[in-house]
């Protein structure tokens, strides 16, 4: 019923439909640019550098687009990333029909769109809560996304490796640019009246005052995150999680490859299985009305990836690495529907983009963490213990996290505290607008 609730307002639907063709555009997308790199170089340090050239870019521009975010108006920003980012996709297309263009030209695109990339990523997250009717929906509305984030995953590599081979990777990007504009054009169809005090967000000023308030203004998300220990903890864990899933992406290639001997093929079907699984587990959470604090069931979800993912560890074969990816996908998928709803619930809207920025600059660098440490690892401790080893951290992270994490649903835990003010301030507007010396 909460779901049917949720489709009947049209804000979501065009919200829903605008992320769901940006999110397979950009699984096209990725597909056909590492196939690209791959083709002109065979090199899979070149690879890794398409990825990390967006990742750090991203992660670059995520402080300064979280101010972006709670100073200008949420949904243009949006707008405007995914028509500048389109078009930069057509830019990479040129640049693949030239063989006399060095690569360097593809990084630097790549690195324009990693920068823009969060005005979509975060705004996003943060633009949902104007969108959903009660507060109390969010749940549900965040377990809609995360279904439509992993049917994209499922189905999104299988098809974009059909479509480079009917009409070649230049192309497939040119697919993903039109899934940009496509998804502009949703953003755009929502209705004004959903956006609770649209024009609120405007920043005003002269140039040289936006300027010299920004740096003040990227804190404030860092001194709202700080002053609550609760949250603090909750990134904490949410970071440590990150990094123990870290060598599951390294090191899941090469046991495919070397211990299941099965190739590419192995390794897409541990890849569907994970996915299919954490497809299941959306469908499933966003059907059901969960009566566990909020605390416990994310101190319980990471215990589970560990036990889940532990077989990988013991055994060489195939379809137990298959039923241990997909029941790791199964339980892990609830942690990033309540993680973000609680984010969104309990952080004012005036400053959310500031706060989930502050955040992702946190628990976006554990990933890489974890799977930088296992390229150094994997030498001493073998494939297996690298995965028996990150399974076991996870454990010990999950019980550690119960005691500290259990009260997180304990109403005025991230209240404002007293003499807090300025954290709360929206941009510092009132600064801006009478030209006010910082």
């Amino acid at each position: 019923m909460h779901v049917k609730e949720l489709w009947n307002h049209s804000a979501f639907r065009w919200y829903w439909t605008g992320l769901f063709l940006s999110s397979l555009g950009n699984s096209f997308g990725w597909m056909a640019l590492s196939w690209f790199v791959m083709k002109k170089t065979g090199s899979p340090v070149a690879m890794g550098g398409v990825v990390l050239a967006f990742m750090l870019s991203s992660v670059a521009a995520g402080l300064v687009v979280g101010v972006l975010l709670d100073r200008f108006n949420r949904r243009k920003l949006i707008i405007w990333d995914n028509l500048l980012r389109g078009l930069i996709y057509i830019a990479l297309v040129l640049v693949l029909q030239s063989d006399s263009l060095p690569l360097w030209t593809v990084y630097a695109l790549i690195i324009m769109a990693g920068l823009l990339s969060p005005l979509s990523s975060s705004g996003a997250q943060a633009l949902l809560p104007r969108l959903v009717p009660d507060k109390n929906l969010l749940v549900k509305a965040n377990g809609l996304m995360e279904s439509q984030w992993q049917m994209t995953g499922l189905f999104g590599p299988a098809l974009a490796g059909l479509l480079i081979s009917l009409i070649g990777e230049s192309m497939v990007l040119l697919v993903d640019a039109c899934a940009m504009f496509l998804c502009a054009f949703c953003f755009y169809r929502i209705p004004f009246e959903s956006l609770d005090d649209v024009s609120r967000q405007s920043a005003a000023g002269k140039p040289g005052e936006f300027f010299r308030s920004l740096a003040s203004d990227i804190l404030t998300g860092y001194r709202f995150l700080f002053k609550r220990a609760q949250l603090v903890w909750l990134i904490l864990f949410t970071f440590f999680f990150n990094m123990a899933y870290g060598p599951v992406e390294v090191a899941l290639p090469l046991y495919a490859d070397q211990l299941l001997e099965g190739g590419s093929l192995s390794l897409g079907l541990l890849w569907s299985a994970l996915a299919g699984g954490a497809l299941l587990g959306s469908v499933l959470f966003s059907a059901i009305t969960w009566r566990i604090t909020t605390g416990v069931t994310l101190s319980s979800i990471i215990v589970l990836w560990g036990i889940t993912t532990l077989p990988l560890a013991f055994f060489a074969r195939t379809d137990v690495a298959v039923i241990a990816m997909g029941l790791a996908g199964l339980s892990f998928t609830p942690y990033n529907i309540l993680y973000r709803s609680y984010l969104q619930k309990n952080i004012p809207s005036e400053m959310l983009g500031r706060v989930l920025t502050s955040v992702r600059t946190i628990t976006g660098t554990g990933m890489p963490a974890g799977a930088g440490l296992s390229g150094v690892l994997i030498p001493s401790m073998g494939l297996q213990g690298l995965l028996g080893a990150a399974s076991a951290a996870c454990i010990v992270i999950g019980l550690i996290a119960l005691p500290l994490l259990r009260r997180l649903d304990t109403p005025g835990l991230l209240a404002v505290q007293e003499g807090s003010s300025q954290a709360l301030q929206p941009a510092r507007q009132k600064a801006v607008k009478e030209g006010e010396q910082m």
